[in-house]
């Protein structure tokens, strides 16, 4: 157990933060080993536990940083990418979140002419050795955790532009409201979705049934929700009333 704990502080050091499910595969061990190791560790004020994990005491901002959230079901996420890329037409404006899905839609995207608008460093990386794609920067004030730009700024610029689809993420959906882990990237997900044609929601089978700390807008909001699990009945139903669209 000593030894645990000793690479789970380790790992935080270099990392910041850490799942329950990536610790239980680089340890050999059970989630549920996992999870009383965390608890034990986080009531002797070693760490800071979050929902599916921990972060280092030293970060107590609980959302995960994309180098993070880019190791988890890495997967499944190009995979649902790679079915929103399908939607993609010549000329169209889209605006993309800071998430690792976003990134995926980023580097799948062809090299035609449309307009990227992103406050993400990893998407502009991603999207800068495609000529013909047009990339706007939010600007705004730099996060070094996410690698990109919020704020005012990032805000403003966004209602500047007529755009055609967003692609975002999101850390849960549940009870029929679209759940996010920190507030500047609630706030500038707000936003964009208030201001575009479309809402593309990329989720993979982690968020379903998963509530997180601030309630980014009701799921009512999403025009498809594009994923690689088969929700369950109510999730089904609720968007045949709403009518969001499906895609697997």
């Amino acid at each position: 157990m000593r030894d645990r704990h000793q690479f789970v502080l380790s790992y935080l050091e270099k990392y910041d933060e850490a799942s329950v499910q990536e610790l239980s595969t680089l340890l050999n061990v059970s989630v549920e080993t996992i999870r009383r190791d965390l608890n034990q560790m986080a009531k002797n004020n070693l760490l800071h536990r979050t929902h599916g994990g921990a972060v280092s005491n030293k970060n107590r901002d609980v959302g995960r940083s994309f180098q993070v959230r880019q190791r988890i079901n890495s997967d499944a996420k190009k995979s649902i990418a790679e079915n929103a890329v399908e939607h993609f037409f010549e000329g169209a404006v889209i605006a993309l979140d800071a998430s690792s899905s976003s990134w995926n839609f980023a580097q799948l995207l062809p090299d035609v002419p449309c307009t990227i608008i992103t406050g993400s460093m990893h998407n502009i990386r991603a999207l800068s050795t495609k000529p013909c794609i047009e990339i706007v920067s939010t600007g705004g004030i730099y996060s070094s955790k996410y690698d990109s730009f919020y704020g005012s700024l990032s805000t403003h610029l966004l209602s500047r532009f007529n755009i055609d689809m967003a692609i975002c993420s999101c850390t849960g959906i549940y009870d029929g409201i679209i759940w996010e882990s920190n507030e500047m990237n609630a706030v500038f997900k707000r936003k964009m979705l208030s201001v575009s044609k479309k809402v593309f929601l990329l989720a993979d089978k982690s968020k379903f049934g998963r509530k997180d700390l601030i309630k980014l807008c009701d799921f009512s909001e999403v025009d498809t929700l594009f994923t690689d699990y088969q929700p369950e009945q109510d999730i089904i139903e609720y968007c045949l009333q709403n009518n969001i669209e499906i895609t697997l």
